[in-house]
Formats: C-alpha cells, sequence, structure tokens
C-alpha cells in the first residue's frame, strides 16, 4: 500500500506530551450549541457513537429556575456538552450563516482505517461529507461533516493514510465546503 509522503508534521510530532507551565493537561470538555439538546444527542449517539454522562435542565425545578438543558457525552476520551440555547439557535445560524468560515470547527482523532470507516458509515446514513482530505505539509488526513445544528466536524488520522483513497479535489473547491453539507438527519 502506497501512503503519504511523510510531511515534517505527522503522528509522533503530534502526540509528543508537552508540559504546560500551569499545569493544563487537556481538554476537559468542549460545549456545542443545540437547538434540542435530545435530538443533537442522538445524532452524537448515532453518528459519532457518543455515550450518554450526565444531563442537567430537564426537571421542573431546573426548568422553573430558567436552566438551559445540557447533556454530556463522551465520544472516545473526549467530552462533550450540547447545550440548549435560550435562543432557539445555533451558533453557526449567527456566526457562520453562510458557510463560509472553516472555524471554528471540532475534530476527533482516529487511525486511517477509521476516517474511511466513519466516512463510509456517514455515507450510508445520508450525511454530506468532504474528504478525505490532505493538509499540506501535515500528515493529517480528514473528513469534514456538519451535526444537526450546523456545527462543523472532522474526524482526523495524522497517520500514514492510503494515497489511492484520497479522492481529488476540484480546483479551486475548499477544504470543507460547509455550505454543501447542511443536512436533515433523523435519528433511527
Amino acid at each position: 500500500m502506497e501512503t503519504l509522503a511523510r510531511p515534517s508534521y505527522g503522528h509522533n510530532e503530534r502526540h509528543q506530551p508537552r508540559t504546560n507551565r500551569f499545569g493544563l493537561t487537556s481538554c476537559d470538555h468542549f460545549g456545542l450549541p443545540a437547538r434540542d439538546p435530545e435530538l443533537s444527542g442522538k445524532f452524537f449517539e448515532q453518528i459519532l457513537g457518543g455515550e450518554e454522562f450526565y444531563r442537567a435542565g430537564f426537571s421542573d425545578e431546573e426548568r422553573a429556575r430558567n436552566k438551559n438543558r445540557h447533556i454530556f457525552y463522551h465520544v472516545g476520551p473526549v467530552m462533550v456538552e450540547l447545550v440548549e440555547q435560550e435562543d432557539r439557535r445555533s451558533y453557526p445560524d449567527v456566526t457562520n450563516p453562510k458557510s463560509e468560515n472553516m472555524n471554528p470547527h471540532w475534530a476527533f482523532e482516529t487511525t486511517p482505517e477509521g476516517v474511511l470507516a466513519f466516512a463510509a458509515h456517514l455515507e450510508r446514513e445520508g450525511i454530506p461529507y468532504a474528504g478525505p482530505r490532505t493538509h499540506g505539509e501535515a500528515s493529517a488526513v480528514s473528513v469534514y461533516f456538519r451535526d444537526i445544528d450546523g456545527n462543523n466536524l472532522e474526524v482526523v488520522t495524522w497517520q500514514p493514510f492510503p494515497a489511492d483513497k484520497i479522492p481529488p479535489r476540484a480546483k479551486g473547491e475548499r477544504l470543507a465546503p460547509w455550505d454543501k453539507l447542511a443536512h436533515n438527519w433523523r435519528p433511527k
């Protein structure tokens, strides 16, 4: 199997431990806006293999205190918090309405086989995606897609990737054409 030439920024370099002068060791969690945390949670369960960890804001008492509904999910070693928005709009509705911005986006790491399997999974689920895509001097190869709230997501590997599994990109095509990745997925 021919793999992409290994650029100067690869898997080993990516995973070298770094010390932090403030003692920070990792990202504890990140919060994503959700119009409906339960529906968004189903997406994270069925599409990303997330497992619910904790939920708040669902009891009558919490709702009376105007606590936003939110659910934490484990997605591999990453904790994702899906947070109800008071205005029932999603973050991209306000910050990226024309889908022109690459960022913010959130990436989940896997292996080369995992990237290919994930792309096939998205295909079966009818979720549009872009990729696998290369990243210039970094050895990263990614698949880009959106959740049901329009949040930009990525599945990436930094390991050597089979060159023949990377489709050519049309001239001028963006790395992640977010405007073409919208969908109306529903749980099974």
